[in-house]
């Protein structure tokens, strides 16, 4: 399958953990990736978006991996076809089916649901270890071809996991007993165990090992899959990697712990007081860009050329941190302490302010520096990537000079219509003026759905109108209201509904949403991405930035993904979208 930005094509945005099957283990997996793929291919979108799939840690982030390679074991299909060595007999043992169907009610239970997953590649590699015949010998010599084949990053990664869990299953290194916290003193420390327990440590890092190998090969087949099907899987590649990886374990060297990579202040993200004042601390450390060019930035190159594996396309979150990033002289967990903080107490405690590495952005030469590192980085990307096509998340506090900057360098940005708008009248810039070479999405997973900022706007608006009625009205709450009005105005004019407020909430479907979905594929934005909530017009949030939560990351669809148009009201808009899919001209 070969895909190019030349050609026009409408896109679905799905994470993998947001879909459900009839016979997941309460989390969406590789084959129910397949069948969405084959639902995307029957109605016309030829592009499946999903969220990065490396191993999270215990906050279930996809944008806080503790491998920036190793895949994350929620994503594994797990039965007894799919993986060697797990008998019917064990699944069902493992797997009782009032246990998975309780499992697979509501949102994601991370916690058990790896437990389960854990324990039956558990189960099976015991088996598979065991097994004699010809098949598992040819199966056990493939094993062995990947873990030589995957040896710069596997070594590492397997023995970062079996400390973990000789420290708690936490992967804080920096907690780790003394011997454990670098790969030296750990090798020198399972260099003087007893013979039996060395043999025992290398048994759970051939195991980690093992379930690397099964989901390259699945994550392999269903890139195939969608080969076959003419859908190309778009995937994602985080800028940061969190602090306590395996990559940061065992590679100190490339990054600069001292300060904590995040976002700047922003009007549209507000969640909390801290991110209103200070901007989102995200906890990942800085690269030094200076050490990882002495080897040609070998460590990048293997991400992308990972990423590119699995994917035909895929999108560079916070692209700007190539050109600058922000960062902070606190952790994360300091957070609460500074926040009620002022600039000089901040500064005073910290010995220094949150900044921009290496530049700021208050000069012209700061400006010209900035950019000129970012596009040398985004070039070693792109000749990393090889056939695989960069999208470039370019959203939040944009510099003026990122958008030029990708441009020249082929590389699609984002066109959101919340956020392409007149400076002077805040009327969203019609989508006929988008450039070809952008990616155009009415929101992403960090955003409400647009059927929840309706009915967030409706909400306000409805509010100020009954509070204008009395004497004592609460002014800031009014004039919330009116800017919420003027939200729905410019809604309505972009989706081409005219200048009347609707009478009730319930009007957003289906005309507010079918006219904006409308608007968004006729764009001449090479790719038009609906998220599948924003599709169906559902009010499901993947993630709210800033604050952890078990609610983010968590949210699954309220339908199988083989029964996607099996209620009329679905069928209505899966026929809607595929004749404007094919009026749009991106029928891929």
């Amino acid at each position: 399958m070969k895909i190019s930005t030349e050609q026009r094509r409408a896109g679905l945005f799905a994470p993998v953990f947001a879909l459900r099957s009839k016979d997941d283990l309460g989390v969406g997996d590789t084959k129910s990736l397949t069948v969405m793929m084959e639902w995307c291919a029957r109605h016309g979108f030829s592009v499946l978006q999903v969220l990065p799939i490396n191993e999270t840690s215990d906050d279930n982030s996809p944008y806080n991996a503790i491998s920036s390679v190793a895949l994350d074991i929620t994503t594994l299909t797990v039965t007894p076809d799919t993986v060697p060595g797990l008998a019917e007999k064990i699944f069902a043992e493992v797997c009782p089916a009032s246990a998975v169907e309780k499992l697979r009610e509501g949102p994601v239970r991370y916690r058990a649901v790896k437990k389960l997953k854990w324990e039956l590649c558990e189960r099976a590699f015991g088996h598979f270890e065991k097994m004699r015949n010809k098949s598992a010998d040819a199966q056990r010599e493939q094993f062995a071809k990947f873990i030589e084949k995957e040896k710069s990053w596997l070594a590492d990664y397997v023995l970062f996991r079996a400390l973990m869990e000789l420290n708690g299953s936490v992967p804080t290194w920096e907690r780790w007993q003394v011997e454990h916290r670098s790969p030296s003193a750990a090798r020198d420390w399972a260099g003087s165990l007893s013979a039996a327990a060395r043999k025992k440590l290398a048994r759970r890092e051939r195991f980690f090992a093992f379930v690397q190998w099964l989901l390259f090969a699945q994550w392999s087949a269903v890139r195939a899959d969608g080969d076959r099907l003419g859908v190309a899987l778009m995937g994602d590649l985080p800028f940061g990697v969190s602090r306590h990886s395996a990559d940061v374990w065992a590679r100190r060297e490339n990054f600069d712990l001292r300060w904590s990579g995040g976002a700047p202040p922003e009007t549209f993200f507000q969640p909390d007081e801290f991110t209103k004042k200070w901007g989102q601390n995200w906890g990942m450390p800085l690269y030094d860009w200076s050490f990882m060019a002495a080897d040609g930035h070998a460590w990048w190159r293997q991400r992308v050329r990972q990423v590119s594996r699995f994917f035909r396309v895929f999108r560079v979150d916070h692209i700007l941190g190539f050109y600058r990033f922000y960062a902070f002289p606190w952790r994360p967990e300091e957070n609460s302490v500074y926040a009620p903080l002022t600039v000089t107490e901040a500064e005073k405690r910290a010995g220094a302010l949150p900044r921009f590495f290496p530049h700021d952005d208050e000069t012209e030469e700061s400006r010209a520096a900035n950019c000129t590192h970012g596009e040398a980085l985004i070039e070693m990307l792109k000749d990393a990537a090889g056939d695989s096509i960069i999208v470039g998340e370019d959203l939040g506090v944009v510099p003026v000079y990122v958008r030029p900057s990708l441009t020249r360098l082929n590389v699609s940005g984002f066109k959101i219509p919340l956020f392409e708008r007149d400076e002077a009248s805040r009327e969203y810039l019609p989508p006929e003026e988008y450039p070809p070479l952008s990616v155009a999405t009415l929101a992403t997973h960090d955003h409400e759905t647009m059927a929840g900022m309706w009915e967030s706007w409706w909400r306000e608006f409805a509010r100020s109108r009954e509070l204008a009625k009395l004497p004592d009205a609460d002014v800031e709450l009014v004039q919330q209201g009116t800017c919420a009005s003027w939200e729905l105005y410019r809604t309505q004019r972009f989706g081409r509904l005219g200048d009347r407020v609707p009478l009730s909430v319930s009007d957003y479907e289906p005309t507010v949403r079918e006219a904006l979905c409308r608007r968004l594929l006729e764009s001449k934005s090479w790719l038009a991405m609906l998220m599948v909530t924003d599709l169906f017009g559902m009010k499901i949030r993947f993630n709210v930035p800033g604050p952890v939560a078990e609610s983010n990351w968590s949210e699954r669809l309220p339908f199988n993904v083989e029964d996607v148009a099996d209620d009329e009201r679905r069928k209505e808009i899966t026929g809607f979208i595929e004749r404007l899919i094919e009026s749009a001209g991106r029928k891929g």
